[in-house]
């Protein structure tokens, strides 16, 4: 690991540490805790840091951010079953219809989650953050002499601490989850891992008295269960982790996995994982989002998301080199051969036939192979334009829509049609009126598109929004071609 020191941007103070990854445990080698300021500026924090960070002798010039859960913004968002490298644009063409603000206005990363064999589709975590926070955060570093690493969030560090410390199961029965519950001094976050990878996360404030403790666990459980049911969908709990200090864990009984299907109940102590000495005030269970943080970049063991370092799709390959060398090798070879066979006769015509001949021979099978790499350069670039012809289809629809208020998309599901179509289209959303949903499937079947007529339903979900809208739409193979005709 670089020198960074990473910083947790806590609510009411900053949390920052560096160390080093050890078998089971993090050696935190520097750790302190800095005070914020009700209305404090974000170049006055950054004095305050800076300030912090020569008092401890901590020699850095760069730092990696963790945003609390209730930061930022989660989406799961399902898409067709597409190879990794295709997701990043599909995942920020999805993010415009889903993000009720500009994409523009917002640093964004997903993380995939894992595949069911032979599934049709896949889901991802959609994790999104106002662009301000970001500008906030550069401009306290910057005032500290820092400059910034990556940004990362919270819940994929307590998932991290958790793997690291040995707590969860790679192995676990289809459908099912495992739920960390980290019980922090001033909050209460729960996340759901599957396969080692985070599927959900849900953030609450902590207790006010050790009295309070029982009670705020169990009602932010139960939050976190009945969102988790509405984004998920169904799912039982395997065990039920609770990390935090010893004497906040004993006052919550093991009757609390009743609301998650009575899991098994374990209960584990930061302190394990954490070796060095930390400041009198600060605690384990505060610094494991930072803990895991460290470990996970040192050595990744689960998957995270970088808000200012998303994932991108890799650049196409530019194949017209390939065409000139090959090109330009088989004259080369054919200048060559025509030097070496013209000097053969002039020397010893008798005796260099069989040579010439063995020549022309290589000529050939070296042309034929020319021919072949051409013919697979024209192959590759065929798949290229298809291979983009999804992303396009998805564009294209969204440039149909517009920005009308009108009608609200809350989800787009890619499928495959046999005979003369291409694609089929399932969307789901919500709009103001009947009228709203006639006009835009006639603006879909203006544009080419086949759409399905369906039933109009009204929806009790949204006041201002008081119609169902459920459309099929089917791309035919004309309508598509003459798409890329165009372009």
């Amino acid at each position: 690991m670089s020198d960074s020191i990473v910083i947790e941007w806590d609510r009411q103070r900053l949390l920052a540490a560096q160390g080093t990854l050890e078998a089971r445990a993090v050696r935190v080698t520097q750790a302190l805790s800095i005070a914020r300021q009700d209305g404090q500026l974000p170049r006055e924090l950054g004095q305050d840091l800076g300030d912090a960070l020569r008092k401890a002798r901590i020699e850095t010039t760069s730092a990696i951010v963790v945003f609390p859960r209730d930061l930022v913004t989660f989406n799961r968002i399902q898409l067709p079953n597409l190879p990794d490298g295709e997701l990043p644009d599909m995942v920020r063409l999805q993010a415009a219809t889903r993000l009720t603000v500009p994409v523009e206005s917002v640093c964004l990363d997903f993380a995939p989650l894992p595949v069911t064999a032979g599934a049709t589709s896949r889901d991802v975590l959609l994790v999104t953050v106002p662009q301000k926070h970001v500008n906030d955060v550069r401009e306290t570093l910057a005032a500290a002499g820092l400059s910034l690493d990556g940004v990362r969030v919270s819940s994929f560090g307590l998932a991290a601490a958790a793997v690291h410390a040995g707590l969860l199961s790679k192995d676990i029965q289809f459908g099912a989850v495992e739920a960390v519950v980290a019980m922090t001094s001033d909050c209460i976050e729960m996340i759901l891992m599957s396969e080692l990878s985070l599927a959900f996360s849900h953030s609450g404030a902590a207790w006010t008295s050790p009295e309070g403790i029982e009670q705020a666990v169990r009602s932010e459980i139960s939050r976190a269960r009945l969102a988790a049911g509405e984004d998920m969908g169904n799912y039982s709990v395997s065990r039920l982790i609770l990390i935090g200090r010893p004497d906040a864990m004993a006052a919550v009984p093991d009757s609390i996995s009743r609301r998650l299907n009575d899991a098994e109940v374990v209960r584990f102590n930061p302190d394990s994982l954490l070796q060095g000495h930390l400041p009198d005030d600060l605690d384990a269970s505060d610094l494991l989002p930072v803990i895991g943080v460290i470990a996970n970049t040192q050595a990744s063991t689960v998957t995270t998301v970088d808000l200012i370092n998303p994932r991108k799709s890799p650049e196409k390959k530019d194949y017209r080199r390939l065409i000139q060398l090959v090109a330009g090798g088989s004259v080369a070879l054919a200048l060559v051969g025509g030097w070496t066979w013209r000097n053969n006769q002039v020397n010893s015509l008798t005796k260099e036939t069989e040579l010439v001949r063995q020549d022309v021979s290589d000529l050939k099978d070296k042309y034929k192979l020319g021919e072949t790499d051409l013919k697979l350069d024209a192959d590759l670039e065929e798949w290229q334009a298809r291979d983009l012809s999804l992303l396009d289809e998805l564009q294209k629809l969204k440039e149909l829509m517009g920005g009308t208020d009108r009608v609200f998309i809350q989800s787009l599901k890619f499928g495959v049609r046999s005979g003369k179509y291409i694609a089929a289209i399932e969307a789901q959303g919500f709009a103001k009126s009947r009228r709203d949903i006639d006009d835009l499937m006639q603006v879909l079947s203006d544009a080419g598109y086949e759409v399905a007529p369906t039933e109009i339903n009204q929806s009790l979900r949204d006041p201002a929004y008081k119609m169902e809208l459920r459309l099929e739409v089917s791309i035919p193979v004309v309508q598509a071609a003459t798409a890329r005709k165009k372009v």
